[in-house]
């Protein structure tokens, strides 16, 4: 009997464990702090956690060093609302860790029925330490960015190597958008992306492709080119909206007036398989040859993440006004 009843607590341990976040408190911790770093909103929060842990608290507000205190359940928890998604295996895990978490405020709300896939496409086949670096940062500010507005933000990844075929064409045509995985990758993607799109049907959703050229790493200004689908009416309003974001901010005198349609199968193959509308930007080398042809404006390699962000926010806020 009384072995049933210890095993009976264990479990019982165990399972409460499992429905709580427990955290320890360590030096320098106050409310607001780990409340940040467990991606929680410290005003909206604030209330809860004292609640939960009121007598685990000194002075009715102070933590005591290396005590665990309860974290409240929150579903807008940035941990939640910045995930990357591991395909094929469908594994979620938060973008960010706790030490990044405390540095992440709340902007506005603005975005609060808009999920947003982030897709990222390769320059090469065997992309430098440099390219990848430089996509990390940009997708995980990008992903921030979305985030504190309010956004749902997966970022896809892939649990091997992603390869990309670069045929003939695109070498002898670097004006068509670089294509971004095989057939047995694309599949993976638009399997992960329309589960998640079912879920969440009703909101904004949108899918935000990013290709990266090896050259961009030397440089402090590139050229952006943006593409859609050719019959996705919500797509080219998106590419649209980003399309005037980048001129305003361009570098150059002359403005693009239009995007640009997909041309590789394999990029229309993702287009017509996924239910969310995608677009694409390509980041290239201003000074790559045969690019002069493209719909392309300049700008800093510092500000794509709030120039896509802002994009993001104009498409989001004409197309609740249309529909008001």
């Amino acid at each position: 009997m009384r072995t049933f009843l210890s095993l009976f607590l264990v479990f019982s341990l165990v399972r409460l464990s499992g429905q709580q976040i427990v955290v320890t408190a360590q030096n320098g911790d106050g409310i607001f702090s780990i409340l940040r770093k467990q991606g929680l909103d410290p005003v909206k929060y604030y209330a809860d956690f004292v609640k939960l842990n009121q007598k685990n608290l000194k002075n009715g507000s102070e933590l005591y060093l290396g005590r665990e205190y309860i974290i409240p359940e929150a579903p807008d928890s940035f941990k939640k609302m910045a995930v990357q998604l591991e395909a094929p295996s469908d594994s979620e895990n938060a973008i960010f860790d706790e030490k990044a978490l405390a540095r992440v405020s709340p902007k506005s709300d603005h975005l609060k029925n808009a999920v947003i896939y982030l897709l990222p496409g390769e320059g090469s086949s065997l992309p430098s330490l440099e390219i990848k670096a430089l996509k990390k940062q940009i997708f995980q500010r990008l992903a921030s960015q979305l985030m504190v507005h309010g956004a749902r933000v997966y970022l896809i990844e892939n649990d091997t190597t992603l390869t990309i075929e670069e045929t003939e064409s695109t070498k002898a045509k670097p004006e068509l958008e670089r294509p971004i995985g095989n057939q047995k990758q694309l599949q993976h993607y638009v399997d992960a992306i329309n589960q998640r799109y079912l879920k969440n049907h009703g909101k904004y959703q949108r899918v935000l492709v990013i290709n990266f050229k090896e050259s961009l790493t030397n440089n402090k200004y590139f050229k952006v080119s943006i593409f859609h689908h050719i019959n996705s009416i919500e797509g080219e309003h998106f590419a649209k909206s980003l399309q005037d974001i980048f001129n305003q901010s361009s570098s150059t005198k002359r403005q693009s007036e239009f995007t640009e349609v997909f041309k590789n199968q394999r990029n229309l193959f993702l287009a017509k398989n996924l239910l969310p509308p995608i677009t694409m930007i390509d980041i290239i080398d201003s000074k790559s040859p045969g690019y002069h042809k493209r719909t392309s404006v300049a700008t800093a390699k510092r500000e794509l993440p709030e120039l896509i962000t802002s994009g993001v926010l104009k498409d989001y806020a004409d197309l609740s006004f249309e529909n008001d």
